[in-house]
């Protein structure tokens, strides 16, 4: 809603306002699970793992040699205001109506799966069709492939649905299999 409360008065947030949290998959002690309504306001979960060896020993290298000094910042990576652009282009990329009914059909899915006790939200069917705007815009396209769909939709979804075992995943690939992927426009 680009606003939060504090102390009861509201304050209105900068349209490029946005958080990222993170989440201890193994300590859990002092703290509690947030509810369906506060999941639904995030657009992702992802689960990143650990860094391959080569990584990691360039983790060790650098810190051997700043001698546990913070580095310097390079500064902000956007000016202000290319942020809200890049958010108006993402938003104005081409989804093809047969596409948008192939996300309408597979929340509609996540509603009736067996495995799901809280399907996907109207916010979070929204949240995927950015996300899925976002990495077409990524990948230099003006338009929404079903592959946009489909590759985001377990970093969109698993994060939303209220499935009744511990891994969402094999639910969520389960359902991109059963809904049938449409023929769709590419504008010129």
């Amino acid at each position: 809603e680009r606003q939060v409360t504090v102390d009861a008065i509201q304050h209105r947030l900068a349209d490029e306002f946005f958080v990222i949290a993170t989440q201890n998959p193994t300590e859990q002690h002092g703290t509690y699970p947030l509810p369906e309504a506060q999941l639904d306001r995030f657009a992702m979960k992802l689960s990143i793992g650990y860094p391959d060896p080569s990584a990691e020993m360039e983790v060790l290298k650098a810190a051997r040699e700043s001698n546990g000094e913070l580095p310097d910042s390079d500064g902000p990576i956007l000016e202000e205001g290319q942020l809200r652009q890049i958010q108006k282009i993402v938003a104005g990329l081409y989804v093809d109506e047969k596409l948008q009914d192939y996300l309408v059909r597979l929340a509609a899915e996540t509603r009736s799966h067996p495995h799901i006790v809280l399907g996907l939200s109207p916010r979070g069917m929204l949240t995927w069709q950015r996300a899925a705007q976002s990495r077409a815009f990524l990948n230099h396209r003006s338009f929404v492939t079903p592959d946009d769909i489909q590759d985001v939709a377990e970093p969109v979804l698993s994060v939303r649905l209220g499935i009744d075992h511990e891994d969402p995943l094999p639910t969520i690939r389960e359902i991109l299999e059963t809904i049938s992927v449409p023929e769709y426009t590419v504008p010129e």
